[in-house]
This record gives C-alpha cells, sequence and structure tokens, in this order.
C-alpha cells in the first residue's frame, strides 16, 4: 500500500460516518427553521464548509449558515441569529464579521452562523456572506475523484503546522487547499509546485485571474477577484510548506501528515540545549486571555513587537522572540546579552549644525566624557539608564503599547534566566529551543 493510500484509509470518513453527519445536519436546519419561525424571523439554512462539499476528514465540524433576507437591518441579524443559536445548541458565541455561535449537537462541534442571503457576487461581500459561495464553487467545479486529493493535502498540511487561516496559524484555509487541487490536478502535483515557490508567488485558476496582492502568496479567488484567498499565509507559514513538499518529495513519510507530538524537554535538558543562552532569555508570563484565538493572536504579536521595539530602543539585541500558549501565556525575548556595558556613546549634531551651542551646554557637564568631533560630528559618553534587559521590561512594560486585553488583564511576571526552568516554563522554553520541524521529531 502507498503512503497516500495507507493515510487516505486512516482521514476518510466510511460511508456509515458521512450518513450520520449529514443526518445531523438536515436535523440541525430543520430546527433553525423551526425556532427562527417561532421568533417571527425568515430565515433559510445553508450547509456549507468541507461537509457540503465533501472534502471533510473524519470527525468533521458541521457549519451550517442561517441565511437572512439582504433587507434585514444588521442589528436585526445579529441578534436573531445569535437568538436562534442559543435556542437550538446553547453554546458560546464569537465574533467573525457577523456574531456566531458554537457548540455541541449530536457529537459533532457545529457552527450556526447568521449570514446575508447575496445572489449578486458583484456586491461588496465579507468573508462570511462569501461562504455560501465557496461552497457551490467547490460543489460545480471539483472534478469526480479530486475529493480524495483534498483530503490528503489537507492532513499534509496540519501535520506540517501550515493548515488553517485563523491568527493563530497564519496558514492555508480548507478552502485553499479545494482551489490548489483543482489548479494542479492532484496533492502530489499540488507539492510538486510547490516545491518551487518563493515568498511573492501568485495564482490563479485559468479563466479567473484578478489584480495583484501584496501577500506573501496569492491565490486570486474564482468567486470575487478582489480578493486573496490566501492573504492569511505568513511568508514563515510558506516557507514551511515549501520545505515539507520538497522533503516529502524526497523521503515520502506518514510522519509528514501524523508528526509525533512535541514532548517538553526536562529542566536538565534545557538547560544543557540553552547553555549560555538561558541566561539571555526574558519571558514575560501572564494568564490566559478568555478570548477566541482570532482575536488573542494579533494582541499577543503587537505585545511582543511592542517588547523588542522597547528593548531594542534601549540598545538590546534581540536574537529570537516566541510566543507559546499552554496554562500559561508566554512572550519570550532571547537577547546577544542581558547586559549592557555602563557607559554608551551618544550621537549629537553635525559640527555645522545650529544646535551645537545647545548640545555642548547640556553635555559639557552631563556626560561621562567631554563631547568630542568624529567625522564630523559631535558625540560624547553618557550613562545607560538600563543596564539589564530584564530589569527595563520590568519597569517600563505597562508603559509600552501592549494588546487592549493583554494590558487589561495585568497580572504580569518578567521570568528571566535560570528562573524559567521552573516547570510552569518548560513548554515555552521547549517550544522556543525546540527548531525541528513537525516531520522531523
Amino acid at each position: 500500500m502507498s503512503i497516500e493510500a495507507e493515510v487516505l484509509a486512516r482521514i476518510k470518513p466510511t460511508a456509515a460516518e458521512d450518513r450520520k453527519v449529514l443526518a445531523v445536519a438536515e436535523e440541525l436546519s430543520k430546527k433553525v427553521v423551526s425556532t427562527s419561525r417561532k421568533i417571527k424571523a425568515h430565515v433559510e439554512p445553508m450547509l456549507v464548509g468541507s461537509v457540503a462539499k465533501g472534502t471533510h476528514l473524519k470527525g468533521p465540524d458541521i457549519d451550517l449558515f442561517m441565511l437572512f433576507p439582504e433587507s434585514t437591518a444588521v442589528e436585526e441579524l445579529r441578534n436573531a441569529g445569535l437568538e436562534i443559536g442559543r435556542k437550538i445548541i446553547g453554546g458560546r458565541e464569537h465574533y467573525a464579521q457577523h456574531p456566531y455561535v458554537r457548540g455541541d449537537f449530536r457529537g459533532f462541534q457545529v457552527d450556526l452562523v447568521p449570514a446575508f442571503r447575496i445572489r449578486d457576487t458583484r456586491k461588496k461581500l465579507s468573508a462570511v456572506d462569501r461562504t455560501p459561495f465557496h461552497t457551490e464553487f467547490v460543489r460545480k467545479n471539483l472534478e469526480k475523484g479530486l475529493a480524495d486529493q483534498v483530503r490528503l493535502l489537507k492532513r499534509f498540511m496540519k501535520g506540517t503546522e501550515c493548515y488553517g487561516a485563523e491568527a493563530k496559524v497564519q496558514g492555508f484555509s480548507g478552502y485553499l487547499c479545494e482551489l490548489l487541487v483543482m489548479r494542479f490536478g492532484s496533492f502530489k502535483k499540488v507539492l510538486e509546485a510547490a516545491r518551487d515557490w518563493k515568498v511573492g508567488e501568485a495564482l490563479e485558476l485559468p479563466g479567473h485571474p484578478g489584480k495583484e496582492f501584496p501577500e506573501p502568496l496569492t491565490f486570486v479567488d474564482p468567486v470575487d477577484p478582489t480578493r486573496n484567498v490566501a492573504s492569511a499565509v505568513s511568508s514563515d507559514t510558506l516557507v514551511r510548506f515549501v520545505l515539507a513538499s520538497r522533503e516529502y518529495l524526497r523521503r515520502p513519510s506518514t510522519k509528514f501528515f501524523f508528526p509525533d507530538e512535541r514532548r517538553a524537554m526536562s529542566s536538565e535538558e534545557i538547560r544543557k540545549v540553552a547553555g549560555k543562552r538561558l541566561d539571555n532569555m526574558i519571558s514575560i508570563v501572564f494568564p490566559n486571555l478568555d478570548l477566541i484565538d482570532d482575536v488573542v493572536y494579533p494582541q499577543l504579536r503587537k505585545s511582543l513587537s511592542a517588547v523588542t521595539a522597547l528593548l531594542e530602543r534601549e540598545e538590546f539585541e534581540t536574537e529570537k522572540t516566541s510566543i507559546h500558549v499552554d496554562s500559561l501565556t508566554h512572550l519570550t525575548v532571547e537577547l546577544a546579552s542581558m547586559a549592557l556595558p555602563k557607559t554608551r556613546k551618544h550621537r549629537g549634531p553635525p559640527v555645522r549644525s545650529e544646535n551645537v551651542d545647545e548640545f555642548l551646554a547640556k553635555w559639557r557637564a552631563g556626560g561621562v566624557s567631554a563631547p568630542y568631533v568624529e567625522d564630523g560630528r559631535w558625540y560624547v559618553m553618557r550613562e545607560r539608564r538600563w543596564l539589564r534587559g530584564d530589569d527595563l521590561v520590568r519597569e517600563m512594560l505597562r508603559e509600552i503599547p501592549l494588546g487592549k486585553d493583554v494590558k487589561e488583564q495585568g497580572k504580569f511576571e518578567v521570568v528571566s534566566g535560570s528562573d524559567l526552568l521552573k516547570k510552569q516554563h518548560l513548554e515555552a522554553l521547549t517550544h522556543h529551543f525546540d527548531s525541528r520541524m513537525p516531520w522531523e521529531r
């Protein structure tokens, strides 16, 4: 049995499993209709996503849209959609362009999503309103026999940590996987094309051109040529997929589909791997935010950028950063050196500048040395305010532009050096130091 056949046998739902998920989706649709009538809302249910397109893996989620007439007021759509969702599955409210409800029903995770029933694709569409058109396009245009090729590509993306357009992953959506198989014809042909991709690669389906986009990867949406289906894909994720494609074609293995989980290293292992680098580590640790990933991860990246900018303004050199969320959230910065010399060279104005007198008046008595001229410019040696990076972060953390909810949670601990070897930090350190690709574990 080939590797692809072996993988497909593990990931493809059986006929009985397909009948069950479709029966549950049908039951949900009927409940949406009956519940909407009770609150006098006009709603048309529509099954969307991978189940509707027949490209789902085992244990799929069910995505059911509740389509309201275009004439419905936005506030009415939101309120009625949430009310219907809560009555049927309870669950928890989530927020995208329109709020929706996520919960469990008959053993499946279900998203009940209110949206407008839009019939003209030339209108400006939100990502939510565009989804039904994506579903119909794939149902009509994915050739018979290619659904299994999509399944293989999705599982490969999952195994190589490239799958998911959400902010946490910044990767390939299911719809993008479907379009890639349509464009190239099979799972393996997608990889054969991808091994030569560069950052800035632009793709489209024949007969569906679109405009240029600035993102690392472009795939023009055949439903809306003004949209890039691959806009979520970061340069890091793209490079990882290109590398995975090359490695798999060179040495195929089921590990690309089902990698071993990363095991947290012990404190002794961390000390051995990190060596002296551990002395230059700072981690900002705080309780996890009780928000969805698409809200949390942009704020974590913004916060980490603010911390590195603070350090670099004071001339601390950043070597590597990482974000890790387990029982706690860790924003980790590795510096070239935790400590800097007591004095620093401070640049002044050019010798012919009108600001020279002001500079000299300030620094004749305020510097460690007398001002001096070098290459046509005044300089002075001055004392640093911050000699250690961790001290700087502890003192100034609340003064920098962290993500809104990160800042508001307010319970920060700045941990550095060997203090990071405590048990609660080992997963984050493992994530930082273990740079192996998923299939290499």
